[in-house]
């Protein structure tokens, strides 16, 4: 539940809304995970909504930040703003409250894995696990958490061509639970203040 709208000494809570855009790596993971921890700490906080668009990037850093989210001792509330797609959605449906703007869009494909230097058959071995692991991850916490259908979660091992879900669709399936634009007063009465990772 989100602090009431008073913290004490009549101050008003602040709604956080964290901005986090761009490919899901190590370094913009940690950032996003101090940022979070961060804002929870800040004596005025009453709520965190993260304004959330993503291309996808790392399978690993994406099963992470999922259960990061949903380890802390706050819910919270994303909000899609524009592209969210591949690694990003698992991320996405760590929120205790999903919702996008009419302008959002959501792709469902292949994961993929790169390689950065030479490999050894061992190595390749590895990653194959890996990336099959992260895929069957991926997919049992889009099942737990939508009603994605089985002919679209075939898309991340590329048993399916690409989908793409707009917002309306996204809700059929209980990506979001609304389309909707943020205003500009926070819930509950709080004031607003807006920080990026």
């Amino acid at each position: 539940m989100a602090r009431a709208a008073a913290t004490g000494a009549g101050n008003v809570a602040t709604e956080y809304r964290l901005g986090f855009a761009g490919d899901i790596d190590l370094d913009r993971s940690n950032g996003f995970r101090r940022r979070m921890t961060e804002i929870i700490g800040q004596k005025d906080f009453g709520a965190l909504t993260i304004l959330y668009s993503g291309e996808g990037g790392s399978t690993d850093q994406s099963i992470a930040l999922y259960n990061f989210i949903r380890s802390l001792p706050v819910p919270v509330h994303m909000h899609g703003i524009g592209h969210i797609g591949s690694a990003a959605i698992p991320v996405f449906l760590a929120g205790t409250q999903r919702t996008c703007t009419a302008h959002a869009r959501f792709l469902f494909h292949q994961y993929d894995w790169v390689f950065t230097e030479p490999q050894t058959l061992h190595g390749i071995d590895e990653a194959v696990q890996r990336l099959k692991s992260d895929i069957e991850l991926a997919r049992t916490i889009i099942q737990s958490q939508t009603d994605v259908p089985e002919d679209i979660l075939k898309t991340l091992d590329g048993r399916a061509a690409p989908v793409i879900l707009t917002p309306d669709r996204a809700k059929a399936f209980r990506v979001v639970e609304k389309v909707c634009e943020l205003g500009q007063a926070g819930r509950n009465g709080m004031k607003v203040a807006v920080w990026t990772v």
